[in-house]
């Protein structure tokens, strides 16, 4: 019959718990009205128990898909689910979350889960109502302290859903930098030169819809010194929270743009550097730091022109939606442990701000024999730009301050053991402290390293150069074996270019994995 189409959905399926290509979205977007939800979607809440009872809310109505994780493997499911498309009263121009989904299934991605904590904002809603919406993002924000705890899943909110997703390996918050940003400044109307009326013969060619005036919504979100350190904050509130509880997990966000004629635009790598005001803050412990230094946190820049960014201010993007795509199909074809830099990017026409060298470095502090050594941002951001064969990611690095950690490739590799010795953990809980039981270990975390020596992920000749598993009593005191833990020393070489990394995992009574310092100190 004409006007009918058959559709077929298949069901989720189950992940790989190994999978390191899953991407999950926290941010706002409204729901589209009169899009049912799909049989196998329902049939997955119950099974993995998001439904009312087990999230403790009383009226949970899962149709609107508020506040909770929602799996998506195809641009096609977001867009008939979400209204990306339209703000609020829909008056036009997209939503940041729904640019980024599409980006991350444009670069190559193939699932992501989806929070949808509420609806958009209009364009130049003011600062003081946006940062009331923080919250939203990030229970605690206001307080300083992320509210949702890995054991309660009634406090998962926001990017506390993390912690009822294991496959995940990246997080995005594509509305962070717009939520920060500074109120534009007011548009000065200036009156036109009255001109005489004069007829003119009616031309044929029809104009350009004003939708697709990109000046139409306004200018893109930008920062000054003051709110990028409040950015930081809040993304470093997130770092934090991975790394003490969900070590799996990157944070993936894009840099804010800076305002015009302040010091972000003047030296942004100056302000990043700065020793007590700036994002990587070398000079303070990690428990005080004011900005992001964290092996958990990769920052994208510069902003971006894809072929669907034209309805967003400016006609720009936030680049984080585009890294994570590009991060998941680097997983999907050649391995998480490999750095993405160097690969091209899909459906980018441009990245704004085009700087220069010259705003991307600047001296070190200190000079040698060769003159004053210059540092880039490339060093702790994941650059995008072009070369002569196109766009592609310049710097695949995190914001870490130790430099083992700083290529993001290496902190995926041991992000691939920590998962590899949690799943260990979960299938051994019950077994009894051993002999028997550190054998098993052994063998299982061994076996996952042979395959990542033979993908080239360590560097060696032999499997006994590249990497060394130790789960005895050497690894542990009796203090260690009467509260029920269980410690493994791994040593590996990374092929990257960086010494020999010694990763110390420790499984508690309660099935949790934890990754300890060489003395023992939680890391």
């Amino acid at each position: 019959m004409n006007g009918i189409q058959f559709e077929e959905q298949a069901p989720v399926a189950t992940v790989d718990p190994n999978r390191a290509d899953i991407a999950c979205f926290v941010g706002f977007v409204a729901r589209r009205q009169g899009a049912g939800l799909p049989p196998f979607l329902r049939e997955w809440m119950s099974e993995y128990g998001w439904t009312a009872a087990q999230l403790g809310r009383p009226g949970f109505d899962p149709d609107a898909l508020d506040d909770i994780p929602i799996p998506i493997d195809s641009w096609e499911l977001f867009n008939r689910l979400f209204r990306w498309d339209s703000r609020t009263n829909g008056s036009g121009g997209i939503t940041y979350l729904g640019a980024a989904v599409r980006s991350f299934f444009s670069q190559g991605g193939r699932k992501c889960y989806v929070v949808r904590v509420g609806n958009p904002w209009e364009y130049g809603f003011s600062r003081v109502a946006r940062l009331a919406r923080v919250d939203e993002l990030i229970p605690g924000w206001s307080t300083g302290q992320v509210s949702c705890t890995p054991l309660a899943r009634t406090s998962w909110q926001g990017v506390g859903h993390i912690f009822g997703l294991p496959e995940v390996s990246y997080l995005c918050l594509p509305d962070l930098a717009e939520a920060f940003a500074v109120d534009p400044d007011p548009v000065v109307v200036r009156e036109l030169p009255r001109v005489a009326e004069e007829f003119v013969e009616c031309g044929t060619e029809a104009a350009d819809p004003a939708a697709d005036d990109p000046v139409r919504w306004g200018s893109a979100p930008r920062c000054d010194a003051a709110a990028a350190g409040e950015w930081a904050t809040a993304v470093n509130l997130v770092g934090g929270m991975l790394a003490g509880r969900r070590r799996e997990v990157q944070l993936v966000a894009a840099l804010p743009l800076p305002k015009a004629g302040t010091e972000l635009e003047r030296d942004y790598h100056g302000w990043l550097s700065r020793q007590g005001d700036g994002v990587f803050d070398a000079g303070l412990t990690e428990s005080v730091r004011p900005g992001v230094a964290s092996a958990f946190v990769q920052l994208a820049f510069p902003w971006v022109r894809t072929s669907a960014s034209n309805l967003l201010p400016e006609g720009l993007e936030s680049p984080d939606g585009v890294l994570a795509g590009l991060l998941a199909r680097n997983a999907l074809m050649r391995g998480s442990f490999h750095s993405a830099a160097g690969l091209p990017l899909v459906e980018v026409t441009d990245v704004w701000p085009g700087w220069g060298r010259e705003q991307f470095e600047r001296p070190a502090g200190h000079a040698g024999r060769q003159g004053t050594r210059r540092r880039s941002m490339a060093e702790r951001v994941s650059i995008l730009g072009r070369i002569p064969r196109g766009f592609v990611l310049l710097s695949d690095v995190t914001t870490s301050l130790d430099e083992g950690y700083r290529p993001a490739c290496v902190n995926r590799l041991v992000t691939a053991l920590v998962r590899a010795a949690r799943l260990a953990g979960e299938d051994l809980l019950f077994e009894p402290s051993g002999e028997a039981l550190w054998g098993l270990i052994r063998e299982r975390l061994q076996r996952l390293l042979v395959g990542l020596f033979q993908d080239g992920a360590l560097r060696g000749v032999t499997p006994d150069e590249a990497f060394q598993v130790r789960c005895d009593r050497s690894t542990m005191s009796q203090q260690d074996l009467d509260a029920g833990r269980v410690i493994v020393t791994v040593q590996f070489q990374a092929s990257a270019p960086i010494e020999r990394i010694t990763v110390v995992l420790g499984l508690h009574e309660g099935g949790q994995v934890s990754l300890l310092s060489s003395d023992g100190v939680v890391a």
